[in-house]
């Protein structure tokens, strides 16, 4: 079995926006030499989420929109009241969106089928983060 792990760097100015990170993930499953098994895609933050979607962007904002909607900032959160940085809608918008996902390889390629995309949601921007990508297989 062969084991490959990369750190993609996120860089996003907005506190909360969707980037498409498919082309990275695919780059790092091309490095890892691995034609059949599994990519986790793991943000290390806990106010940000990986998900898989339809390739518009369109609906990469209208996920942005709805959780939101579900976690809005500022709706008296008792993390709010101990966290000078008042972030708690977007840590729970990561943990509604999912977190992180894991996708199959399949002949050295992310098997997403015809429309599927890798989408970064940032949930509290302005400020670096990473996601790390850990591909293992044959």
């Amino acid at each position: 079995m062969t084991a490959h792990r990369a750190v993609l760097e996120m860089h996003v100015a907005e506190r909360r926006a969707a980037v498409d990170l498919t082309g990275r993930v695919e780059a790092v499953v091309r490095a890892s030499r691995v034609r059949e098994g599994l990519a986790l895609v793991f943000p290390r933050h806990t106010s940000a989420a990986v998900v898989v979607s339809d390739a518009d962007e369109g609906i990469a904002e209208d996920l942005l929109d709805l959780l939101a909607r579900v976690a809005p900032p500022g709706a008296g959160y008792r993390h709010d009241e101990v966290d000078g940085k008042r972030n708690a809608d977007g840590h729970l918008a990561a943990a509604l969106a999912g977190h992180h996902v894991c996708l199959p390889v399949t002949r050295g390629r992310l098997d997403l089928g015809r429309w599927g995309r890798v989408w970064y949601l940032e949930l509290d921007g302005g400020r670096e983060k990473d996601v790390a990508v850990h591909v293992v297989g044959e």
